[in-house]
């Protein structure tokens, strides 16, 4: 018995497991009758454990491939009280994504607001398209042809249906950081009709459910799991699965609550990434504004807290919000840091995430990451008012603290760099990226990862190849898109040629045509393996810095 209780001490420190235990305390049972075959087999099931141990511990310890994609509201259509969008996360192609209503006036069930005369119609109107908000008859149509939706313009058609995550995932997408989003003013506007049974425009209630939807998501398939330690991460993707990251974006954040608690509530829920602040201001801090809609919300929505004079963002003379973070903010980055979680500096004011930055220092550089933005450098003239574009600074604060930065699959018109190997010849395509991608992964060194922001109320990168009013129109120029058109070769022979960023599902075609254009795109084919990096600095007690940022080149832009 002495040495049964010897070697069962020292198994416990080898073996993981209740059922390696119960063999070993029945040795005295198994040597009574035939002392060697019973103790040789429990060996063998004890040796064949800790094989399995030490692979799964290996697992988690190598290094991952793959791209990472940081902001994916996989979950939207929960939100805004499922009033919205059209089409489903998951089940059958056909039936998750069927055609849809095209948005009658009179039995539209989705993306329609109670705004009257043809402010729905231009929700989603951009250079090149008339959108899919509204009534779109046109726009009408999703499996099986797609003619319709998903396309890179959809702003109220499902755009993450799991059919086309795995097919991301299986073009090397190992990393995502699925964002529960919500915002109730854009919520308050919808037609009650349209308004689903269970659900409301209450932003933490709404949060609840998208969670609840991606863990039961995940419990039920074999090819996807939730990590909430970077350890967890290595080994979910070794294992050849899809990393899930839980994530919230909301602008009244815990509004009404013990952040304290909810915070805890949603760390034990398994979130791991918060954006302390949205589209407006809120208790924590300063938001950066951008389109107008939002700076008009934030205008409705002091009435009744501040004088005439106050209402809306209190701005500087260069227009950028005068508020940081509060008190209450800067003790929620406090408790974040101290349970290792993951500070998203996406939509806060400059000043909010100076104030962040700060704090990253007195922790030893604590990482900072943001998930999904523009770098202000390389956009045009009117985008760049936007405070919301990140400026190189905010970028050498990120890099100090090894934090990484999320780079928008937008549809915009942006500025050439001149170190990059593609002509910046179709306006809002991969061509535009490829600008943005080199400027940040060449000039500034940052470690990109892809921001689709998939279903995120924002369109994507538009085609080289699709019809002749959205095919590199975003300068809105008739002339310059037809010149541009023109000079357009070497179709990729995917949707990506005619459909444009439709879908999550394409994610992989983006990096291959970006290949085909002669772009390196060894930054954002290790977004996984750098994601994980630094998450695992949040971590590292011993962390130190400024990270040297020396080789940082900003300019050569034009």
């Amino acid at each position: 018995m002495e040495w049964n209780n010897k070697f069962q001490g020292k198994a416990a420190g080898y073996f993981p497991g209740g059922a390696i235990q119960a063999l070993i305390s029945r040795l005295p049972y198994l040597a009574k009758f035939n002392y060697l075959p019973g103790l040789l087999l429990c060996l063998l099931v004890a040796g064949f454990a800790r094989g399995n141990t030490l692979a799964e511990k290996a697992q988690a310890q190598a290094q991952v491939t793959g791209f990472a994609d940081l902001h994916v509201h996989q979950m939207a259509e929960f939100a805004y009280a499922g009033a919205w969008f059209h089409g489903a996360h998951q089940g059958e192609e056909g039936t998750a994504l069927k055609a849809c209503s095209g948005g009658s006036i009179f039995g539209g069930d989705h993306a329609r607001t109670v705004l009257t005369g043809i402010v729905n119609e231009n929700l989603g109107k951009l250079p090149g398209t008339q959108g899919d908000t509204g009534l779109h008859e046109y726009k009408k149509q999703g499996y099986p042809g797609y003619s319709g939706w998903p396309r890179w313009d959809s702003i109220a058609h499902q755009q993450v249906w799991e059919g086309h995550l795995q097919q991301a995932h299986e073009a090397g997408l190992n990393l995502y950081i699925m964002s529960a989003v919500d915002y109730r003013q854009l919520c308050d506007i919808m037609p009650s009709r349209n308004k689903k049974p269970g659900l409301s425009c209450d932003e933490m209630l709404s949060v609840d459910k998208q969670l609840d939807a991606l863990i039961d998501f995940a419990q039920a398939r074999d090819w996807l799991e939730i990590a909430t330690t970077p350890e967890q991460a290595r080994g979910i993707i070794n294992q050849g699965k899809l990393a899930a990251v839980m994530g919230i974006e909301v602008s009244h954040l815990f509004e009404g609550q013990d952040w304290q608690q909810r915070l805890e509530h949603y760390f034990n829920k398994g979130v791991r990434s918060i954006q302390p602040v949205h589209q407006a201001d809120n208790r924590f801090g300063g938001a950066a504004p951008h389109h107008f809609i939002f700076k008009l919300f934030q205008y409705l929505e002091d009435i009744g807290n501040y004088p005439v004079d106050e209402l809306g963002f209190e701005l500087d003379e260069q227009g950028k919000n005068i508020k940081g973070l509060t008190e209450e903010g800067k003790q929620m980055v406090d408790a974040m840091i101290d349970k290792h979680m993951l500070i998203d500096l996406a939509h806060m004011s400059e000043r909010s995430v100076a104030d962040t930055y700060a704090i990253a220092k007195s922790y030893g550089y604590y990482p900072l990451m943001i998930s999904h933005g523009h770098l202000r450098a390389i956009m045009m003239d009117d985008k760049q008012k936007e405070e919301k574009t990140t400026p190189d600074n905010i970028i050498a604060m990120i890099r100090e603290t090894g934090g990484m930065f999320g780079l928008r699959t937008g549809a915009e018109q942006v500025k050439t760099y001149n170190a990059s190997a593609v002509e910046n010849d179709c306006d809002g395509s991969v061509k535009s990226f490829a600008q943005a991608y080199e400027y940040g992964a060449l000039g500034l060194k940052v470690k990109l990862a892809f921001a689709s922001d998939m279903n995120g109320f924002i369109q994507q990168l538009r085609p080289r190849f699709g019809n002749s009013d959205e095919t590199c129109g975003a300068s809105g120029d008739a002339a310059t898109v037809q010149e541009q058109i023109a000079k357009q070769q070497d179709p990729s022979g995917t949707p990506l040629d005619q459909h444009g960023f439709a879908h999550i599902g394409l994610a992989g075609d983006i990096i291959t045509e970006l290949n085909n254009l002669g772009v390196n795109t060894g930054v954002i084919e290790s977004s996984a393996e750098n994601f994980i990096r630094m998450w695992e600095r949040a971590y590292d007690s011993n962390r130190s810095g400024p990270l040297d940022i020396s080789d940082m080149v900003p300019g050569g832009i034009e």
